[in-house]
């Protein structure tokens, strides 16, 4: 039986501090989490320890389309396999890889890409479904989404998609009012796919109604959707004041203004706020150009992400940045911070008993910070897939 004992300094679950903890993990889960008090002897090569840490719960990505000049559309096994190395670097754990609207073909071949190479992944994050971002959104709200493949609701396409998948979506951007008798979104949450509202200028009677058929997230809210109006909340409007409704938001310092996400936050509270980053291939790459699906996307100006028309086309940002962001421009407790990366993103995606917590018989997905907020170790499934020191 594989056994690996982690000393902890200081401990997250998130929601609790502790110190001086041991955890306790058997075949890649979590058995136990004691006070040394109560252990006694471990062999020195089950024994994992980083004094002056922080141990927290591994990051989960809920939206990212690459990293280090890979891009998730491609179908590779190669990207795929540069993608969670790069995230595993940065703390996260567990991601959603997510598509681009593009023709059918194209989104076909990262669907079948995924569904062939994700058990062959093991030395970094863990993909661990796809979230489809398109083609099923408004093109008045696209932002760099090409207008020409984006689509009303098609529930036969939904179904090639699916299939093609292998069964491997699980979260799905619509924008509720390309679906106007809402059976695309009562069939994807039937099936257990997570919808999301996005990239859309529905009404607030619209979003309302997407939300009464099953949608529960919104996609990198305030961006690509409808502005907030004293007499036509809109999108917004629901999402704010929804409790059912998981809001994701981008936390770089470029996409939200720092009022807008306070207000996100005191709205919705760290119970419903997820940290998403859409990351880019540009993440960890100096400024140029990079793929982004069949689009071209230019980095430069202190980490901005454009596409050849001058829209804004993701980011370069990391969870772990995204944490440091919250804590060192928000002053929110520690604590807060890595739940909206670790806790609530599990929950949201219905993970939550295996995932994003540390406690007895969660996946041992860990990750381990200095006291700068910066990643020393990164521990999946009880193995270590990143260290800083080597």
């Amino acid at each position: 039986m594989t056994e690996t004992w982690v000393w902890c300094e200081t401990l997250f679950t998130p929601f609790q501090q502790h110190n001086d903890r041991y955890i306790h993990i058997q075949e890649g889960k979590i058995r136990s989490i004691l006070p040394s008090s109560e252990v006694r002897h471990i062999p020195n090569h089950s024994l994992v320890s980083e004094p002056g840490t922080i141990v927290a719960p591994g990051f989960i990505d809920l939206h990212v389309h690459g990293a280090q000049g890979r891009d998730f559309m491609d179908g590779t096994l190669e990207s795929l396999q540069t993608i969670s190395e790069t995230l595993a670097r940065h703390g996260t754990t567990s991601f959603l890889p997510t598509t681009l609207s593009a023709p059918d073909s194209d989104i076909e071949v990262a669907l079948r890409g995924f569904a062939q190479h994700r058990s062959k992944i093991t030395d970094g994050a863990v993909p661990t479904g796809i979230h489809m971002e398109g083609p099923f959104l408004n093109p008045s709200c696209r932002g760099t989404h090409d207008a020409r493949y984006l689509k009303r609701a098609d529930i036969s396409a939904f179904r090639r998609f699916r299939e093609v998948s292998g069964g491997c979506i699980l979260k799905m951007t619509v924008a509720p009012e390309m679906d106007e008798g809402f059976a695309l979104i009562r069939e994807a949450t039937e099936a257990g796919i997570q919808v999301s509202i996005g990239h859309s200028d529905a009404t607030v009677e619209q979003a309302r109604a997407a939300v009464e058929a099953g949608a529960r997230h919104a996609t990198h809210t305030f961006n690509a959707m409808r502005p907030f109006h004293q007499r036509e909340p809109g999108i917004l409007g629901q999402v704010l004041t929804d409790d059912r409704v998981f809001a994701e938001v981008i936390c770089d310092g470029i996409h939200v203004h720092a009022t807008a996400l306070r207000l996100l936050l005191r709205s919705k509270g760290v119970d419903r706020t997820v940290l998403i980053t859409d990351g880019l291939s540009a993440v960890d790459m100096p400024d140029g150009r990079y793929p982004l699906g069949n689009k071209i996307i230019v980095l430069e100006r202190g980490g901005e992400c454009r596409d050849l028309e001058g829209r804004l086309a993701g980011s370069t940002l990391t969870l772990d940045r995204a944490v440091r962001n919250l804590v060192h421009w928000f002053d929110v407790p520690l604590h807060e911070a890595l739940t909206v990366a670790s806790a609530t993103p599990a929950r949201s995606m219905q993970m939550g008993e295996k995932k994003g917590i540390l406690a007895s018989g969660t996946d041992a997905d860990l990750v381990f910070l200095d006291a700068n907020l910066q990643v020393v170790k990164t521990m999946v499934g009880g193995r270590i897939v990143y260290s800083r020191s080597n």
